[in-house]
């Protein structure tokens, strides 16, 4: 049983009125995670940082300006992953969405109190053991983290005698704090919009195969809605779609495939006496059993695809039955919102099975990271 080090160190303030110049529009706990068999390493490596890069005996986030500094800090952060298996568990506070009322959350105390707690809440089902650094928190908070740690703790038993879960009594002296807030520091300049780095992009591409990350309040990515800006695209995309569907047809390639013509003849006339309606598969189906007795909505599928391969602006709706030529910019933001409501949870699946095996063997096991064959997996969800 290996025991986990968690060093938590933090990006942003507590103050919730945004109006204030220099406030945070967010608050950012990062937890550099490392197995206990690779402590001494990193206070090696540290100490190497410091030394190869020139920052004195302490690695300091606040000195790394980006205007001056940004290129040593990729650096850094480029070390670090080159030379240590380490994991990094992040909670995003979007300070904007909070009710400042609720809970006595304006209170700097309960706060930290609040949000520390959903931080490290989670500790005790993934590790066995652990040892918690936290950095710039009061000795009552301390005491109270320590209560709510225990109290929530799973228990040992016959199969983990040993199971422990301690609180550092002082992190004063504890340099390996400073690897939590190089990384923290950085993480700040991609989540923080108020202080985010136009050269976040850089940062991610380095971190995020060791991310874990969680927002509050909770928010999904997975629906794209329509703007006003969006409507006036729509008299271009239904020029374009006219104009493909045009080209298409005077091509040789319909030639393989008659019911393709037939197809897109059916959906045409119906895209001109009800622009907005998606034709049921059925109908389709109905129409095209006049021209072949081997027709079925599998068959439908397959067409359909094959056209789509070819760029015609064959769309459909999440949760919707049907098709139609596309008329509008809104169909296109539809259309593709379908295809992300099974593309995005696959990936985030592949994202949190990665996340739960770099976590519990400390960043041993990490394929996107590690193995090459996944490489093209792990670009695509670095854009998640």
């Amino acid at each position: 049983m290996k025991k986990a080090k968690i060093y938590i160190d933090e990006f942003g303030n507590t103050h919730l009125d945004l109006s204030k110049k220099g406030t945070f529009s967010h608050f950012v706990y990062t937890a550099f995670i490392i197995s206990e068999d690779q402590e001494e390493k990193a206070r090696k490596i540290r100490k190497e940082i410091c030394h190869k890069f020139r920052l004195g005996p302490n690695i300091k986030s606040k000195n790394l300006s980006d205007k001056k500094y940004f290129q040593k800090r990729l650096d850094i952060l480029k070390y670090l992953i080159d030379n240590l298996d380490f994991t990094i568990d992040v909670l995003i506070i979007d300070k904007s969405r909070i009710d400042n009322e609720k809970g006595g959350l304006k209170h700097k105390q309960v706060f930290y109190k609040y949000f520390q707690k959903l931080f490290v809440g989670k500790y005790n089902e993934i590790y066995d053991s652990y040892e918690i650094y936290p950095d710039k928190v009061g000795e009552d908070f301390v005491s109270e983290l320590e209560r709510f740690i225990m109290q929530n703790a799973i228990k040992p038993d016959l199969f983990n005698p040993d199971r422990s879960y301690e609180l550092a009594d002082d992190v004063k002296d504890e340099k390996l704090v400073q690897l939590a807030d190089i990384v923290a520091g950085s993480l700040g300049r991609i989540f923080c919009s108020s202080h985010s780095s136009e050269k976040m992009d850089e940062i991610y591409e380095i971190l995020h195969t060791r991310l874990t990350i969680q927002h509050f309040p909770f928010q999904s990515n997975y629906q794209i809605k329509t703007t006003e800006e969006d409507e006036k695209l729509n008299l271009l995309i239904k020029k374009l779609s006219g104009e493909v569907l045009e080209q298409y047809i005077e091509s040789a390639n319909y030639k393989k495939d008659h019911l393709q013509i037939r197809l897109l003849d059916y959906l045409a006339l119906q895209n001109r006496m009800s622009p907005y309606r998606l034709v049921p598969s059925y109908e389709i189906v109905d129409y095209l059993k006049n021209f072949t007795m081997q027709m079925s909505e599998e068959r439908l599928r397959t067409i359909i695809r094959d056209l789509r391969y070819e760029g015609l602006f064959i769309i459909s709706h999440s949760g919707k039955p049907g098709y139609k030529l596309a008329s509008s910019y809104e169909d296109i933001i539809q259309h593709f919102n379908h295809f992300m409501r099974y593309i995005v949870p696959m990936l985030e699946k592949i994202k949190a099975i990665n996340q739960k095996m770099a976590n519990t063997s400390f960043n041993d096991v990490n394929p996107l990271e590690k193995d090459e064959r996944f490489e093209q997996i792990k670009k695509l969800i670095g854009q998640l």
